[in-house]
């Protein structure tokens, strides 16, 4: 009892405290120095008179709806490296490289690689395909793709790795039976394999949503500043742009309350699902 007394006073200091802050400062017009109380203003401005706010938080949904393609990519990379296919070694230590790099290190890799007659249109254009060749990040069709496909890169690895590690908790006699009678390789990931990840897959899609709201500040500001217009702002960003930028730290605190309650009903979600899934195997 002794002992918890200091880690439940640690949490309120760095928790709590912080998040009741933010929540006062939310309902004010704070310029970093002085707050005037002006109640629900901020969130009645973000929510029916600023029409940017409607795009920012569909950007958020995209990153959100995102995650479940990368997942299956990385779930795929595991399930092939379990089974030792051919170069499945050097492959391992390849899909691991991006977790070693920052956000800031992979935005400049894909910037340049992104940019119009280098990187991916000059491999276009070695293949006869120059009709396609797009400023990928200049263009409000593209940039939000191409920001998604960055971010669920940089996170391949790691998610390959939690799959990698379930799957090793799967008794390979399983996997071996079900060959034996006849199963494919999609009958058995889908039958066998899937249901016996089933917490795995919510960790990696947790780690990925954390990321995706908390984590992508770097590649956004390297790559696309939150452009063109709005269509790369995530709220993360956008809660940067009204502090720094534009000095409204009230709305800055407002756009935080919504990024907080936003993971927490798509955590709370994720975990009732998770629940729901293990007891119909049970």
């Amino acid at each position: 009892m002794l002992l918890a007394l200091p880690a439940t006073i640690l949490v309120a200091c760095l928790l709590v405290f912080p998040i009741a802050e933010a929540t006062y400062y939310s309902f004010t017009s704070w310029n970093g120095e002085t707050a005037r109380f002006v109640g629900l203003s901020s969130y009645s401005q973000l929510l029916f008179h600023t029409t940017a706010i409607r795009q920012i938080f569909q950007n958020n949904l995209a990153v959100v709806l995102s995650i479940p393609v990368g997942l299956a990519f990385a779930l795929v990379a595991a399930f092939l490296t379990s089974l030792k296919v051919p170069g499945w070694r050097p492959f391992r230590f390849i899909v691991f490289l991006p977790v070693a790099l920052s956000w800031v290190v992979i935005g400049i890799i894909f910037s340049d690689f992104l940019t119009p007659g280098q990187g991916i249109d000059s491999l276009l254009g070695a293949v006869g395909l120059h009709a396609i060749a797009l400023d990928w990040l200049g263009s409000t069709h593209t940039a939000l793709p191409a920001l998604l496909a960055t971010f669920n890169w940089a996170l391949f690895g790691i998610n390959t790795v939690i799959f990698m590690t379930g799957l090793a908790s799967i008794p390979p006699e399983v996997i071996e039976a079900a060959r034996v009678d006849g199963a494919g390789f999609f009958t058995i990931l889908r039958h066998i394999v899937m249901p016996l990840l089933g917490r795995f897959v919510r960790l990696a899609f947790l780690v990925t949503m954390i990321s995706g709201f908390s984590g992508m500040f770097g590649l956004i500001y390297v790559m696309t500043a939150g452009g063109p217009g709005f269509s790369t702002t995530t709220l993360e960003f956008q809660i940067y742009q009204s502090a720094f930028t534009l000095g409204n730290f009230g709305q800055a605190a407002a756009l935080g309350i919504f990024l907080l309650l936003i993971m927490l009903v798509v955590t709370f979600v994720i975990n009732m699902i998770g629940r729901r899934k293990a007891a119909d195997l049970w």
